[in-house]
């Protein structure tokens, strides 16, 4: 496997609230690795819009910050970047795809504008002219038809589908080596969903870069990653090949979000399994694993178990107590 170009370890994030400080992430480490899409998985409050905005360096202040851990991309610590270093990288080399991009798009902007800007900060190099024709094209290669005339309107005379098109062309103008995307297809359609992954596949393979993909939908990340990572709590609980998780899952909660998946070939009749319990809240966060209090294996040992994941095979890796004493056995 080449080597990684961006490597996660040990990274801890706080948010300072009223109620005291809280730990959203707590020890999240991976890799990505160019051409390669690693899928963030978890239910909603797990975590996984935090990591994103922390690799990004995007968290709210003074209430978000960093405790630990280190970002490393091509050899350099994001962690230790200042604001000026995290400017020029952020869009150029390490791009990211918002959540709701009518939010995330300019009201008062029009489009042409918007991707312009982009070549504004990153590509000053090019002519006032050479911008408009590199967004112009930009428009063309993420399929949107008279690009020319989109130029020119505003975002609220998009539709969702177009608009979500326009925030890969801002992300991909500068062919980034690394994409982050936050749930890029929750709003739309399935139809719309299928396209805007297709396209995203296609743009990858053209750039060759590494892709973030994070959603609570895992039928998505068996059609688009390679490797997944599942997060609970603030945790990453199991990493595996994305063949390996849907095959063999190993961890309780990885086998309870997959058995939750409605079946296309049973009987139509019995009730969709659910997970039992809640979420912990993090004012109250179980001290060992955090997923004890929902589990079937839970156990007194639970209550000691550490963040470190133990391997399964090559590209198998599991955070639980109950695995362990199975391998063991």
């Amino acid at each position: 496997m080449s080597k990684a170009l961006l490597t996660v370890s040990d990274l801890c994030v706080d948010f300072e609230t009223e109620h005291g400080v809280l730990n959203v992430l707590d020890h999240v480490s991976f890799n990505l690795y160019p051409g390669k899409t690693l899928g963030l998985v978890g239910e909603s409050g797990c975590g996984k819009s935090v990591t994103s905005l922390a690799l990004m360096k995007l968290l709210q202040k003074p209430y978000g910050c960093i405790r630990a851990g280190s970002i490393l991309f091509k050899g350099q610590d994001l962690v230790q970047c200042d604001a000026k270093q995290m400017q020029d990288l952020r869009g150029n080399r390490i791009a990211m795809i918002f959540q709701d991009p009518m939010t995330a798009l300019n009201p008062v902007k029009t489009i042409g504008s918007q991707i312009v800007e982009v070549f504004n900060l990153h590509r000053q190099e090019l002519t006032k002219k050479e911008r408009y024709q590199c967004a112009l094209e930009m428009l063309r290669k993420v399929g949107i038809s008279d690009a020319q005339f989109r130029m020119a309107e505003f975002p609220h005379q998009l539709s969702g589908g177009m608009r979500q098109r326009v925030m890969i062309a801002i992300a991909l103008s500068c062919e980034p080596d690394i994409l982050i995307a936050d749930e890029p297809t929750t709003a739309l359609d399935v139809t719309i969903q299928a396209q805007i992954l297709d396209l995203m596949q296609d743009l990858q393979k053209e750039n060759g870069m590494a892709m973030l993909f994070i959603t609570h939908d895992l039928g998505v990340i068996a059609e688009l990653c390679d490797d997944v990572a599942v997060m609970y709590a603030g945790r990453v609980i199991e990493k595996a090949s994305v063949i390996d998780l849907f095959s063999q899952a190993k961890h309780p909660y990885t086998k309870g979000l997959l058995d939750s998946i409605p079946q296309l070939f049973n009987d139509g009749k019995g009730a969709l399994k659910t997970i039992e319990g809640q979420v912990p809240s993090l004012l109250n966060m179980p001290t060992g694993c955090r997923f004890r209090n929902r589990c079937q294996y839970s156990q007194q040992d639970c209550k000691s178990l550490d963040h470190n994941l133990d391997t399964h095979s090559e590209n198998h890796q599991i955070n639980c107590k109950h695995w362990r004493e199975i391998k063991d056995a």
